[in-house]
């Protein structure tokens, strides 16, 4: 968010012929999926993907994306290898019943989110921004966990 907040509103706004087409759809998508995630994994049933109209703005997607962030590392924090490893069932958007460990989901949460990140950079760079660091090694770096 702080390399696209930097972002000219009409580049940051602009169709790309890509991914979710601008750069501020992209963004929209990537929390509202985060927020999906994070209510299935509390047993919570959501059929419908926020998106723009829910998100019309720059500023209100940087005011609703810090709190989702904050439950989803809360979140995060209060799980065991035990929970990681126990089932969880939910419906998909089609509202398909599906059950996988939960550390499972997690790892699809991060692998998409990955991709979806990668493009996200691809955008801010189109849009004359630059990029920053997806490597985890470097986040590691810069967030040591000891």
């Amino acid at each position: 968010m702080g390399a696209a907040a930097v972002i000219a509103e009409t580049p940051y706004y602009a169709a790309r012929d890509f991914s979710a087409g601008s750069l501020h759809k992209l963004l929209v998508h990537a929390m509202a999926a985060q927020w999906v995630w994070l209510s299935r994994w509390r047993g919570g049933s959501i059929y419908r993907l926020q998106d723009v109209p829910d998100y019309p703005t720059r500023e209100s997607l940087l005011t609703r994306w810090p709190m989702v962030h904050e439950e989803l590392a809360t979140f995060l924090r209060a799980q065991t290898p035990q929970t990681l490893e126990g089932p969880l069932a939910y419906r998909n958007n089609r509202r398909d019943s599906v059950t996988l460990p939960l550390g499972e989901l997690i790892l699809h949460c991060l692998d998409h989110g990955t991709y979806h990140r990668g493009q996200i950079n691809s955008m801010i760079k189109l849009a004359g921004g630059t990029p920053v660091s997806l490597n985890y090694y470097q986040f590691s770096l810069e967030n040591p966990a000891w």
